[in-house]
């Protein structure tokens, strides 16, 4: 085919199309046309650092300037301590630009420009020199510097980097490593060239966003200063002093703790626990629970007073399919049953302003007896609670704000080392507030002696058909005989203290034929004899799960609703063993 001139107007014209695709493309993002980093390493480990950046802003894009961010937190080795770098230069197309320093915890941010002026469209020339501090890593063998001569946490492209790293007057480089691409990759696409004391780092392409050169350069021993006493000792107190603040701060948390435990948190001597066949004088079985428990567990002290209410024919209890229904009666000829604290004190609650009887439907609540029943679990909870336990909650208080203030100090004053050993002790120190959480609450006298009481009581409840067998036997208490009246005088005790079940095999065994025919007046069931069929124990797990269903079904219906950093630094090594973002400095560049 022969060229003519038409044939060359045509090539020339999609060259020229393909180009001016790739500017239009390019001019439509933001990047860095030239980004040229020098790191001057002085003899005592400090650097110098000078960094051209050449910024084309998108075209169209309101864009007031670039920011320059540097991690202040630097892991080395096992240790994470602080950096500082000093800015000494910012200037754009050769005049100063003002500077707002935007520093937070972990990052040191430079913002260059200011709010009410625009940049124009072109390439605008950053120029920004700072200090840093000894970033030198001293080995046994030589030293080495490392450093991220481009960050890894720059957002835009740059087009040509180029980099050098120069070492005090008279040194040579004893190896020297580079690696680029996104954070931990251990590509090597840059062209290192050595002269003398001065180290070149050019990368072969275009280097993406979030894609770093890291530099690391290795000399012999002598180069750089050797470390002064004071760094020397700062050093071990940084990789040291976290530690030994620990190993000092945990007996010291420990012994406070301990001393105020023996003073008052150790418990009174305890009665001899036996089995006793009353219950505790003056103390309802919901008292019992709240005591013996040392709180309230569950619905069982509620259920056990409505239990007493009816047995002492104050209330009726009547059982359908869909509801619990409790009636009060009125006081009568056969009502001599006297009611205690507790009781009234709930019958009171539920009847006086509502005398009519209260319904309690399944997935229905009932707001009044849900309100009841807080109010008389308050005032179990304020009756007995401080006469018969002390929390002595001010001094766990005081150890968690000693362990607070002590962990504070230590975070704020020392590098935080890693180690298994800081995190145990940490471990430590949480688990010894928590164990006396447990161990510094200690019951009174009054409250020592009542428990001891109520634990005989409970003995009682739960073995008594042992007792009464055992009864015969030379030297033992006779059991009292059971009776009606006595199996349901200690019923509501049993429920509230979890032997039911015991008490009522004991009335079935020994009035076997008073039990199978046991039917309470002051207790109707659709079912009859119960759940399980006729007799006590039918009845008796009838009552107490339709008044635990009744109980749950009160309460409302509960809902539910649903609603820069710096990276970790080590490796790195100019041997061979480093990886992108494996040194100091980095960070990374912007826009705003």
């Amino acid at each position: 085919m022969r060229f003519t001139p038409i044939i060359g107007v045509i090539i020339a014209l999609l060259i020229w199309g393909f180009g001016a695709a790739v500017t239009a493309q390019t001019s439509n993002q933001e990047y860095m046309a030239r980004a040229d980093v020098t790191v001057r390493v002085a003899k005592d480990g400090s650097l110098q650092i000078r960094e051209e950046l050449d910024y084309v802003k998108a075209r169209g894009a309101v864009s007031r300037g670039i920011f320059r961010e540097l991690p202040t937190k630097v892991r080395e080795g096992a240790i994470t301590y602080r950096k500082n770098y000093h800015l000494t230069l910012a200037t754009r197309n050769g005049k100063p630009e003002a500077v707002t320093n935007m520093s937070d915890s972990g990052t040191l941010i430079w913002r260059l420009g200011r709010a009410d002026v625009l940049l124009e469209d072109g390439i605008q020339r950053y120029v920004l020199e700072y200090e840093a501090d000894d970033w030198v890593v001293r080995f046994d063998d030589m030293d080495e510097i490392r450093w991220n001569i481009w960050g890894e946490n720059s957002v835009m492209p740059v087009e040509n980097f180029t980099g050098r790293i120069i070492l005090p007057a008279g040194a040579s480089a004893k190896q020297v490593a580079a690696y680029s691409g996104v954070f931990g990759r251990r590509d090597n696409d840059v062209t290192i060239t050595e002269n003398g004391n001065i180290i070149e780092f050019s990368a072969n392409s275009r280097l993406a966003p979030r894609e770093a050169v890291t530099a690391a350069v290795g000399v012999e021993k002598g180069v750089f200063d050797p470390l002064s006493a004071a760094e020397i000792s700062a050093r071990w107190w940084r990789a040291n002093g976290a530690l030994l603040a620990l190993v000092l701060l945990t007996p010291a948390v420990l012994g406070f703790y301990f001393l105020n435990w023996s003073r008052v948190g150790r418990d009174p001597v305890k009665p001899p626990v036996f089995a006793r066949y009353e219950a505790p004088k003056a103390y309802s079985a919901a008292a019992a629970h709240r005591i013996l428990n040392k709180g309230l567990k569950g619905d069982s002290p509620l259920i056990s007073t409505l239990l007493s209410l009816a047995i002492k024919k104050r209330i009726e209890i009547d059982v359908t399919k869909k509801q619990t229904v409790l009636t009060p009666l009125p006081l009568s000829p056969q009502y001599n049953a006297k009611l205690n604290q507790e009781e009234k004190l709930l019958f009171n609650t539920l009847f006086k302003t509502n005398p009519g009887p209260i319904v309690l439907e399944k997935k229905r609540p009932n707001r009044h007896f849900h309100t009841a029943s807080l109010l008389f679990q308050n005032y179990l909870n304020k009756a007995y609670s401080t006469d018969y336990r002390r929390l002595n909650g001010r001094y766990v208080v005081m150890g968690i704000i000693l362990t607070f203030i002590g962990l504070l100090a230590v975070f704020s004053s020392f590098s935080t080392p890693s180690s298994g050993l800081f995190w145990g002790l940490i471990a430590g120190l949480v688990l010894v507030n928590l164990l006396f959480m447990i161990l510094m609450p200690a019951p009174t006298k009054k409250g020592a002696k009542i428990t001891s009481e109520i634990e005989g009581f409970k003995l009682y409840l739960e073995t008594a058909e042992k007792l009464r067998l055992n009864s015969a036997e030379i030297g033992t208490d006779r059991v009292p005989p059971m009776t009606v009246e006595r199996y349901e005088a200690f019923l509501p005790y049993a429920v509230a203290l979890g032997v039911e079940k015991p008490w009522t095999t004991h009335f079935e065994k020994t009035l076997p034929v008073i039990a199978e025919n046991y039917n309470p007046s002051y207790y109707n069931s659709y079912r009859g004899g119960g759940i399980g069929g006729g007799g006590v124990r039918g009845i008796s797990r009838d009552m107490v799960k339709s008044l635990s269903t009744g109980v749950a079904s009160a309460r409302p219906v509960q809902t539910s609703s649903g609603g820069g950093s710096s990276s970790s630094r080590g490796g790195g090594f100019s041997g061979g063993g480093g990886f992108s973002g494996g040194g100091g400095g980095g960070g990374g560049v912007g826009s705003w």
